[in-house]
């Protein structure tokens, strides 16, 4: 079961985590060397941004199952740090999701423009942040868990393995 936590964690950490990457480094930019218009690229990453965070929930469920099961064994610092990216990882996404929500509701679809009298530039930088804040507590959370893992794999010293 050990095996499968960390896989299934990397996994989706790559998943969320790489996409996030991917998509900031090199899709927004296309996006706008090839579309021309940021508001129509708003409407591109309003979908995109829509999968990124829902694949974020699953990412930060298996977060927490492994930070429960690594627990008992990680160092108590180890435990802090864990406990912490976690928290503000999904704080950050929390905080993105009713981002979103707002900046949804600025937004026209049917003639595919920010609808009259919305600042959509605020709103939109808050939620740049957020996404940044949510990308590094989510590297932070998964060095440490590498370093939990390493705790966890530790023998015991009552295991027969540490035996003089």
């Amino acid at each position: 079961m050990r095996i499968a936590r960390r896989f299934l964690m990397l996994c989706a950490l790559g998943w969320w985590l790489g996409g996030l990457t991917f998509y900031s480094l090199v899709v927004i930019r296309a996006s706008h060397q090839i579309v021309g218009n940021h508001t129509r690229v708003g409407f591109i990453t309003q979908k995109a941004t829509l999968g990124l965070n829902t694949i974020g929930v699953g990412a930060l469920a298996l977060m927490l199952w492994n930070g429960a099961a690594s627990w008992k064994t990680a160092r108590p610092w180890t435990r802090r740090i864990l406990g912490a990216a976690w928290i503000v990882t999904a704080s950050a996404h929390a905080w993105i999701y009713a981002l979103h929500a707002r900046l949804d509701a600025m937004l026209d679809f049917q003639v595919r423009r920010v609808q009259e009298g919305m600042s959509f530039h605020g709103p939109h930088e808050l939620y740049l942040i957020a996404t940044s804040i949510e990308w590094i507590a989510g590297l932070v959370y998964l060095l440490v868990a590498l370093m939990a893992w390493r705790q966890e794999d530790a023998p015991t010293s009552a295991s027969p393995a540490s035996a003089p």
